[in-house]
């Protein structure tokens, strides 16, 4: 029968993991509902905006920022991962599938901007060409500047045809049971076709649309990062919201087995010093 001292420290070591777990698993509910709403606002922002945008870019055909069949075979991949574990296997699955849509390029090709602590590390091991040294955090605080430093670097890399296109590789909210590793591109931009011509234009603007175009790509590639990475957040939210509850029910159920063992062992141990009381007045 076991030791009664290894079985009660063994329960209250799970006590206090589970305990740890249950915090854990109500804190990142409540960030859950705030990136909803983040995520939410958001899309009602973009769906503005991609009108607007679609209405520019579909008066120059010939833009540089649309798709062309003369582009330059490197590519950028904007990585977002977490900056923390605990999150089941969110991580995982999201460089095992960038793994995987990148095993048929050239590696020299592969160029990677990383945000977050993990991807930052896993570039690292997988000697990926990255374009930021320092580790760029992913707080839970999103900040909408993220890259604000790197924006029109790239965008003048993208233009001179350095890169021939750029993308973000990051989980995607499906429901709170499912995350997919998805890879969006950002540049070149594929545009919706004009079905029908509308009887007059919708929008006004200050000088003509082609001279529009520069101003908007800006604020369509720093939006639709900050998109990504609340989509990624929202995603991470809900990884460790199962995670945790997953790692409470089984210390739940480990504990259960252990307080019966101990019930049993002490029960086993009374039985025992019964016997010996009894035994010594024979």
């Amino acid at each position: 029968m076991a030791n009664l001292q290894v079985l009660k420290s063994r329960i209250d070591s799970i006590e206090k993991t589970a305990s740890i777990t249950k915090a854990m698993y109500q804190i990142a509910s409540s960030k859950l509902m705030s990136a909803q709403n983040a995520y939410e606002q958001y899309y009602k922002f973009k769906n503005a905006f991609d009108e607007v945008l679609n209405d520019v870019l579909n008066v120059e055909e010939n833009t540089y920022f649309l798709e062309t069949k003369q582009r330059s075979d490197k590519k950028l991949f904007i990585l977002i991962s977490g900056d923390r574990g605990l999150v089941g296997g969110y991580h995982q699955q999201l460089f095992k599938q960038f793994l995987e849509h990148i095993k048929d390029m050239d590696r020299a090709n592969v160029y990677v901007i990383t945000i977050g602590r993990r991807a930052h590390a896993f570039s690292s091991k997988q000697g990926l060409q990255r374009i930021n040294e320092e580790v760029i955090l992913n707080h839970d605080a999103i900040d909408e500047s993220i890259l604000v430093d790197y924006m029109d670097h790239l965008v003048d890399l993208y233009t001179s045809n350095h890169y021939g296109e750029i993308s973000v590789f990051s989980n995607k909210f499906i429901n709170s049971m499912s995350q997919v590793p998805e890879n969006e591109i950002l540049l070149p931009i594929k545009v919706k076709a004009v079905k029908k011509k509308k009887a007059h234009d919708p929008y006004f603007y200050e000088g003509s649309k082609v001279n529009t175009i520069n101003d908007l790509i800006m604020i369509y590639i720093q939006s639709r990062i900050y998109g990504l990475i609340v989509d990624a957040k929202l995603s991470e939210y809900a990884s460790r919201i199962m995670a945790m509850k997953n790692a409470t029910d089984n210390a739940t159920e480990a504990l259960q087995k252990l307080n019966l063992k101990y019930h049993q062992a002490r029960q086993h141990k009374i039985t025992n010093e019964l016997l010996d009381i009894s035994n010594s007045k024979l």
